[in-house]
């Protein structure tokens, strides 16, 4: 059975003098006590007395006297995360009201249970004493406009895995409105990566365990985990690293490894990120442009399964669209100038990011060294925006739609003749000028891989990739996007359990909607259910019948909805397959719109399956547990996360045993040394 989880004290910390006679039984053991010593912190962050190992004064002969005996621990922990919500000096200097912190703090942290369950398991470790010379590692995120959030590695444990950390929360990006709440759940998650192991100063910490009869057995120090190629560029070298890139690049032979982005520090290069120019919206580059810009990518996840201290269910990651497919030399400096890239642009101009969700401005920033690509708008760039469109129709001659669903498209559409300066006005001979091709938000849908497009009182047009096209109702032209535009819709759920069940004889049908929300837009379990309830009624008004017609209503956190209508004694109202009939020619012609939580979730496609007879009952969809945030003690500002161990949880082998009082073995200072990255 795993012990409770302890942290070691440090020595330098609470020691004045150690005595050095070799020939003492007491040699390298505590003989003068610091009396300054007020107890261990991370980050700034206190650490409770419960969560620590004890100490001991020793005399020059005899028993030591007992100052401080062990804490309780944590049991069934793995990993212990102080937080802290504080104004600091890296913190943006507009101090704002702070007065709903602590219950952002609590949401996001729950919040983050879905995400890491999926992503990360913890390996065994054979228990022995940890190393000593563990000096505190941190690093700062997000620096636009101001810094979110910082955080630290506070103790690893004897194979060098992160034992505890702490992020601290800028206080006002917490209360204020400039970041969603979904924003911060990337940057949190950005933050935790570091602390886990994605840092430049545990890079050389990662360990290789392919060589032992299974998982986590037998793991030895990698011998090279970052060097520079030919070129001069600082690459990580790891194996599954480097598959996953090749993979992502569409290339068949082997990669020497993955850029990093390289800070100059006072002691020299240093680099946690990746290269913006190669994995641009990956979770790990330096920039943040958004939660729904972001993605936790395999390649990231890769570099977790090469630290030797998880294990990665890689199928959790979200695809990166950035350079997918662009072959060796994406990402060169040398070639991003050609303009011959799908994601990178030349000149100044505006078009659309490469996302489709903004309207964006050709530009570049440090991090791309010259290279330029589309980057959001400040202002009202969001295309699935429903605020940002125009107040009147005839502000709208490029017949723009602002929706859940829309997207940006490359257009010069316009309602409206203009003549060129000189010309006669005469209708049959009118020239046009030329209207700038720019970015322009168009309702886009997706039916079987298919994209089509409309404008604005203008019918549906098919979109082929690469192509341009005409839209009725408008002179000029829309291009379309090279690439995979539509994502593959899921296939249907299995059929969930119910508390009711159809007739031996009756119609069971199922439907399942697939819905489009808000880019980035995270839903709590909770929120799930209630949105379930909001969609089911906006059915009901829809097929102008009873509630009784449904059951079993569910969404996935896909946003999938699923539920099925049979026939049973007592429910009034057209038999199920004229229910069907008319309800799936209704959501043909018109997609459901529903709004929850100042969103709108829009069908962006049905389908039905129906089956005569009893259905045998199955088990449905076993959510995961989640990665359980048992504990979190406030300390002011300030609390405590301790990962529990529980089955489908984040897991670990037994803690490594430490040494309890005494100096040798025990890790070095909590705050010496201390690194901002």
């Amino acid at each position: 059975m795993q012990r409770p989880l302890l942290l070691s004290r440090d020595p330098e910390q609470y020691c004045q003098v150690i005595w050095r006679d070799p020939d003492s039984p007491s040699h390298y053991r505590c003989s003068l006590l610091n009396p300054g010593y007020v107890g261990e912190n991370c980050l700034g962050v206190k650490i409770p007395d419960s969560h620590l190992r004890g100490y001991s004064l020793w005399p020059e002969q005899g028993p030591p006297e007992l100052i401080q005996p062990d804490g309780p621990g944590i049991p069934d922990t793995d990993f212990l995360l102080y937080v802290r919500v504080a104004h600091t000096m890296k913190c943006h200097r507009e101090v704002r009201s702070k007065s709903n912190y602590l219950v952002s703090l609590f949401t996001l942290l729950y919040s983050l249970t879905p995400y890491l369950n999926r992503l990360i398991t913890y390996l065994p470790h054979s228990a022995s004493p940890p190393p000593n010379n563990i000096s505190l590692l941190s690093t700062t995120v997000y620096p636009q406009p101001s810094t979110i959030a910082y955080a630290a590695c506070c103790q690893l444990d004897s194979a060098d895995r992160p034992l505890a950390g702490t992020i601290i929360f800028c206080t006002h990006h917490l209360s204020g409105l400039h970041y969603s709440h979904s924003d911060i759940v990337m940057a949190t998650i950005h933050e935790l990566f570091h602390v886990l192991g994605f840092s430049g100063q545990l890079f050389k910490k990662w360990r290789d365990c392919t060589a032992g009869p299974s998982i986590g057995e037998k793991c030895s120090p990698r011998r090279q985990v970052t060097r520079r190629d030919e070129w001069g560029q600082l690459i990580l070298t790891t194996p599954t690293v480097s598959h996953s890139l090749a993979k992502h690049l569409g290339v068949s032979e082997a990669m020497q490894g993955v850029p990093l982005e390289e800070e100059v520090r006072v002691e020299g290069p240093f680099s946690s990120h990746w290269e913006a120019r190669l994995l641009q919206g990956s979770v790990m580059t330096a920039t943040f442009g958004g939660a729904h810009r972001t993605q936790i990518d395999l390649i990231t996840l890769a570099a977790f399964a090469d630290s030797g201290w998880y294990q990665v269910n890689h199928s959790a990651a979200q695809e990166l669209l950035w350079g997918q497919g662009s072959g060796l030399n994406f990402g060169l400096v040398t070639s991003c100038r050609s303009g011959s890239s799908d994601f990178f642009c030349v000149g100044s101009g505006l078009g659309c990011h490469y996302l489709r969700f903004d309207k964006g401005q050709c530009s570049s920033d440090p991090l791309l060294e010259g290279c330029r690509m589309y980057k959001p708008l400040a202002n009202q760039s969001e295309c699935w925006k429903k605020g940002n469109a125009p107040l009147s129709t005839a502000g709208n001659p490029h017949g723009e739609i602002y929706h859940s669903k829309s997207r940006c498209f490359i257009a010069n559409l316009t309602s409206v003749l203009v003549p060129r300066r000189g010309t006669t006005p005469l209708p049959q001979v009118l020239p046009l000028r030329q209207v700038e091709l720019t970015g322009r938000c168009y309702l886009h849908r997706c039916t079987e891989g298919s994209t089509y497009v409309q404008a604005a009182g203008s019918p549906w047009v098919p979109c082929l990739p690469g192509k341009s096209i005409q839209v009725p109702g408008y002179h000029g032209l829309l291009f379309c996007p090279w690439g995979q535009f539509c994502q593959a819709n899921e296939d249907l759920m299995a059929l969930p359990p119910s508390t009711t069940s159809p007739s031996s004889s009756g119609l069971l049908i199922q439907l399942a909607l697939g819905l489009a929300g808000p880019p980035g837009y995270y839903l709590s379990k909770m929120q799930q259910q209630e949105l379930t309830q909001t969609i089911l009624q906006a059915l009901v008004i829809r097929a102008g019948t009873h509630t009784c017609h449904f059951h079993s209503p569910s969404i996935n956190s896909n946003l999938v909805f699923t539920v099925h209508m049979w026939e049973f004694p007592g429910c009034q109202g057209p038999p199920a397959e004229i229910l069907y009939r008319a309800l799936s020619q209704s959501l043909n012609d018109t997609p459901l719109n529903v709004d929850y939580g100042g969103a709108t979730f829009t069908t962006d496609y049905n389908r039905w399956l129906a089956s005569p007879g009893l259905i045998s009952p199955n088990l449905g969809i076993v959510l995961p547990i989640g990665l359980s945030l048992i504990l979190l003690i406030l300390m002011g500002t300030g609390g405590t996360v301790a990962y529990r161990k529980y089955q489908a949880s984040l897991r670990v082998s037994p803690s490594a045993s430490y040494p309890s009082s005494g100096l040798p073995g025990s890790i070095r200072s909590l705050s010496e040394g201390m690194r901002e990255v």
